[in-house]
């Protein structure tokens, strides 16, 4: 066989072993801001919905543990389907950290929701990935849409180092003011 098909066996084969790696052990966190929308715009619904599952899948596939902070819109949403995603998410073992961009938001008191309140992006991000490479990724249900009062309660636990780590960062930002 001449060189240059061995070298370009051999190249060929260190691609598709790269492709099917093992996750990294290092957690990865993705933020994700809500879509623009109005009222009765039809071109943009489901875009959110879209986005927030297009990243969790990049993420999900390169990633052991991963997690999501949303910068929600003045409501404490995220638009355009970007909310129904996020439910989803947080019971196939996803962490996502909301973040209201003013006080007057109010974060959906969702059970699988963190409040990461008026926090910096960046700030909740890095204390997202402490928490899920100390504590690793939240439980998933067995359907996501409809998990079980157990499920439940075993994400509920899961996450309370987590959100009182966010908590424990929020203090000191409204001892400030």
């Amino acid at each position: 066989m001449p060189r240059t098909a061995l070298l370009g066996l051999l190249a060929l084969s260190l691609a598709a072993v790269s492709l099917y790696a093992a996750p990294a052990r290092v957690p990865q966190v993705a933020v994700l801001r809500s879509a623009a929308w109005s009222p009765g715009d039809t071109a943009r619904d489901g875009a959110g919905e879209f986005a927030v599952f297009l990243e969790a899948a990049r993420l999900q596939r390169a990633h052991r543990a991963a997690g999501l902070v949303a910068v929600c819109d003045r409501h404490g949403l995220l638009r355009s389907g970007g909310e129904r995603a996020l439910r989803r998410l947080v019971f196939s073992g996803f962490a996502v950290v909301k973040l209201a961009p003013a006080a007057s938001a109010s974060v959906d008191p969702h059970p699988g929701f963190l409040r990461g309140g008026m926090l910096p992006e960046d700030h909740a991000a890095a204390i997202l990935v402490r928490c899920l490479d100390r504590h690793g990724p939240p439980p998933s249900a067995a359907d996501p849409e409809q998990p079980t009062a157990a499920e439940l309660a075993a994400l509920r636990a899961h996450l309370a180092p987590f959100q009182a780590a966010l908590d424990a960062a929020v203090a000191p930002r409204l001892a400030l003011r």
